[in-house]
């Protein structure tokens, strides 16, 4: 793979740039809560120390700074895209982030299984987070076309969170479910490490989900 520079850009620093495309996700959010049958009220909980909040209801889509979702096919050869490895960690590592907090400790804590209080609740707001991380994956697999297995390690982890997605939506996401999704995210965290590409969770608060 070839070299390419960060610009100097400091070590797990977000760009300004991208955190429109986080903004720009509210609408989707919105959309997807309709389909799931929506949820009364706003969540109190409080904002993570940090973490990315997308509220803005006047979002603008970004444009030309290439954080849009894409759903090409992987390169067959690497490629230099310009603050790849930041711009792939910042939008894989906001996938993470909500993937943990409203699917996967909801998921620990019970939230999922039958009789548990406010499960259907719990369901929507994990499809809501489904759509956001789904999104973020297909977005971080455009900076991972630097290198052509960690693209196509992207987009096999975005195809099973469509999968579990649907799934949430319908209400019938299983408890396996949820642990084969966290095995194809975690393996995508250890085959990025592998290739310089390494991400953190990032704290995240998802429209719609509270």
């Amino acid at each position: 793979m070839a070299a390419e520079s960060e610009g100097g850009a400091r070590p797990g620093a977000v760009p300004r740039r991208a955190r429109t495309t986080v903004v720009a996700l509210a609408l989707s959010a919105a959309v997807s809560a309709a389909l799931v049958g929506g949820c009364g009220g706003k969540s109190a909980t409080p904002t993570p120390q940090g973490a990315v909040v997308a509220t803005s209801p006047a979002a603008v889509a970004p444009t030309a700074t290439g954080d849009t979702e894409y759903n090409g096919a992987c390169p067959t050869e690497g490629n230099t895209r310009r603050f790849a490895k930041t711009r792939f960690a910042l939008h894989a590592g906001l996938a993470l982030g909500a993937f943990h907090r409203y699917i996967y400790k909801p998921l620990r804590a019970g939230g999922f299984k039958e009789g548990a209080e406010k499960r259907k609740r719990t369901f929507v707001k994990a499809a809501i987070a489904g759509v956001f991380a789904l999104h973020e994956l297909k977005v971080a697999k455009r900076f991972a076309q630097a290198n052509p297995t960690l693209c196509k390690a992207v987009e096999g982890v975005s195809t099973k969170f469509q999968s579990l997605t649907d799934k949430l939506k319908g209400g019938t996401a299983t408890e396996a479910d949820l642990a084969r999704s966290k095995n194809s995210i975690d393996s995508l965290q250890q085959d990025a490490a592998k290739r310089g590409f390494e991400f953190k969770e990032q704290p995240v608060t998802v429209p719609g989900a509270g």
